[in-house]
């Protein structure tokens, strides 16, 4: 790893927080996107296209896009990921193992699932699938061990602060995205949110329109009985047409749907913000989810967590 202290660029552009949430490091970051963008994207299309392993067909744009997008990505995660520790030459091994291993499984004919099916998962995928959760919580145990090993006295998060950061964010980000992603479905298909609103608001309205008609009816009471009748029949009328103008303005579902439909990629772009520590298996950790994050957007993109149709 390339340290501050031997790097061609002025000490000024390094960044570090206070309890070990993020780093820059420029000359790092630069190799970080040779090895992981640079170097791995077209030898990944070269290589998958020779074995004709599954890639989404792309245009010169789309491969641009795509590219812009792996920097895009790669440098919120190098900064938030603290990478300027821990990248080296263990990283950039575990990532292209895991790149070309997820490459080589994902080619299995019980492996080609997604997610949104898994009622229909053959035995053989939910081998792969259990086994890949153990793994990942065998990683997850590790690294608060890690944690709180980081809080002990002497070392830079030993206030407590760092793990509990740390281990709250590992539980509660992923949560909040999701359920901010059932809301957006649900909106769009439903407009949720949107109809509540409109009925709260309707209220006052009503309420509004009540009290106009109540005094009304005050300075119309020393009227004629037919006089009042005549004013029944027309509020009668004047509520069946309020009633049709506020079915008319209730908000309606847009006219695309949208489900949700969770990409590996995402999944493995989310672990990769936890294994930043200065330690071996951290780093292997480091490259496993990082290598399988950029195969998702080398072969297919970018892809949303929620598809319109």
């Amino acid at each position: 790893m390339m340290t501050a202290n031997n790097s061609v660029f002025p000490e000024g552009l390094d960044s570090i927080s206070t309890w070990g949430f993020s780093a820059f490091e420029p000359l790092t970051y630069i190799y970080f996107n040779i090895a992981f963008v640079i170097i791995a994207y077209p030898l990944y299309r070269l290589i998958a296209g020779s074995l004709k392993w599954e890639l989404n067909e792309k245009t010169p744009s789309k491969h641009y896009s795509d590219i812009i997008a792996c920097i895009r990505y790669g440098f919120i995660v190098f900064v938030l990921g603290d990478y300027s520790y821990t990248f080296n030459w263990i990283t950039i091994l575990s990532f292209y193992v895991a790149m070309y291993t997820f490459g080589r499984i994902a080619e299995l004919s019980f492996a080609k699932q997604s997610l949104p099916t898994w009622r229909n998962w053959p035995i053989q995928m939910w081998i792969i699938f259990i086994t890949a959760i153990l793994i990942i919580l065998a990683f997850a145990g590790y690294h608060i061990y890690l944690g709180v090993l980081f809080t002990e006295p002497g070392q830079l998060g030993h206030d407590g602060i760092f793990v509990a950061w740390y281990i709250s964010c590992f539980f509660i980000i992923p949560v909040i995205l999701i359920l901010l992603g059932t809301l957006a479905v649900r909106e769009q298909n439903e407009r949720f949110i949107s109809k509540k609103w409109y009925k709260f608001t309707s209220i006052f309205k009503k309420k509004k329109k009540a009290d106009a008609e109540a005094q009304s009816n005050n300075g119309n009471a020393e009227n004629t009985e037919n006089t009042e009748n005549t004013e029944n029949t027309e509020n009668t009328e004047n509520t069946e047409v309020a009633n049709g103008e506020e079915t008319k303005d209730e908000p309606q579902p847009y006219s695309k749907r949208v489900s949700v439909h969770i990409h590996h990629w995402q999944i493995f772009y989310v672990l990769a913000f936890f294994t930043r520590f200065d330690d071996p298996v951290s780093r292997v950790g480091g490259g496993i989810v990082l290598g399988i994050y950029t195969q998702g957007m080398i072969a297919y993109g970018p892809d949303s967590f929620l598809i319109e149709r």
